[in-house]
């Protein structure tokens, strides 16, 4: 047997998964909608302190209205490795409470009343089932550090409150809320720019003087018309989402909201594009005697990983070792991920197993799960200098 097979055979062992299935039926029974993450903020730093980990809880909660912070966990290395960090997040999105799961055919789901949680419940089960085998295994490994945010499902909020300023330097970082097996490595990400424009006319009776109004539903109808919309190129989206405005028919509206967004890979195109849509907006309210309020907000930044970064390399070198080819691959959407990647830290999105998110029908694959924990033991032996 050569010492890949070996090692393959050796972090199989390591995890268990009648344990691993055991602790994610525990997380998604736990209730922790966005800003309720109460109770799973106490299990897992309960979990990771048993496992000799030093952890604390900040106050981005409170920012927000929530009840509970990240949870943030750190262990120092018992030899000479990379600093490696390990994320995935606590809430869930609604309906999230009084989950009710069942375990059939390699697959875990809930009982169609509520959603299942493992979005990202099975993130943080198979990060906690790493770092036992891990502890348990008694092999080397450097620094490791754990973060469990709150309220990703609402803004990524938890995430952007984190002081990333008390954190050591982090090598590679891996957030694990994505589908599919841990071979699909999201690697880019786009920037995303939210645009909220209130435009406002001048009321008037719409049957007996609509001369004297100034309609702001035409503004935005006219503003939306001249805006270069959809698949702008290959990087590169913009779309009005929302039309808000208006309370009769009879009535000139005098009042109008959209709300849009830009993304890009590229940053001069979100922010060029962004620009196009405040103008056209702006225009078009000159042009129809009212005017135009923009409010414009930079959601995140993009994941933009170069395929010889630290974080690319360690995890192929991972992957390869489990039997596993890597794909990297393109995201449209946006995780915690592409916050920490605006505050300098390197992180790549990796699949966890979660299926249908967000919806009644979500399950997970219990293998795929049991991947994701191998690869984070992987990895954690890939980085040892």
């Amino acid at each position: 047997m050569d010492i890949e097979t070996m090692g393959k055979g050796l972090v199989k062992k390591m995890i268990q998964q009648e344990r691993l299935v055991q602790t994610v039926l525990d997380l998604v029974q736990l209730d922790s909608e966005s800003k309720q993450e109460r109770a799973v903020a106490d299990y897992v730093t309960a979990r990771l302190t048993a496992l000799g980990y030093t952890v604390r809880e900040d106050n981005a909660g409170e920012s927000f209205g929530g009840n509970a912070g990240n949870v943030i966990a750190y262990k120092a290395g018992t030899g000479a490795g990379k600093c490696l960090l390990f994320c995935a997040h606590m809430d869930t999105v609604k309906p999230g409470n009084g989950v009710k799961p069942i375990v059939e055919q390699g697959i875990i789901r809930s009982d169609g009343t509520t959603i299942l949680g493992g979005d990202d419940k099975a993130g943080i089960a198979a990060i906690l089932e790493a770092a036992a085998a891990m502890e348990e295994s008694g092999l080397q490994h450097g620094p490791v550090q754990i973060i469990f945010t709150v309220a990703e499902e609402i803004g990524l909020l938890g995430a952007k409150y984190l002081d990333s300023e008390q954190l050591p330097a982090i090598d590679a970082a891996y957030f694990f809320d994505s589908d599919g097996m841990p071979s699909e490595i999201c690697v880019a990400s786009p920037y995303h720019i939210d645009l909220t424009v209130t435009f406002r006319g001048r009321a008037a009776h719409a049957g007996v003087e609509p001369e004297k109004g100034i309609s702001a539903v035409q503004m935005a109808a006219k503003a939306i018309a001249a805006m270069r919309l959809g698949r702008l190129d290959e990087e590169s989206t913009a779309n009005i989402g929302i039309i808000q405005g208006g309370r009769a028919t009879n009535i000139v509206t005098d009042e109008t909201v959209i709300y849009g967004e830009a993304r890009s890979l590229n940053k001069s195109k979100v922010d060029s594009q962004i620009a196009h849509m405040i103008q056209c907006c702006r225009e078009a309210a000159e042009q129809l005697g009212g005017q135009a309020e923009v409010k414009v907000d930079e959601c995140y930044a993009a994941i933009d990983l170069s395929p010889d970064s630290t974080t690319v390399q360690l995890a192929c070198a991972a992957l390869r070792k489990l039997g596993m080819e890597p794909q990297l691959v393109k995201s449209g959407g946006g995780s915690d991920a592409n916050v920490f990647c605006g505050k300098g830290i390197p992180a790549a999105n990796v699949g966890v197993g979660m299926s249908k998110v967000h919806s009644t029908e979500e399950y997970l694959n219990i293998a795929e799960m049991e991947a994701a924990a191998r690869f984070i033991v992987a990895v954690m032996e890939e980085a040892m200098v």
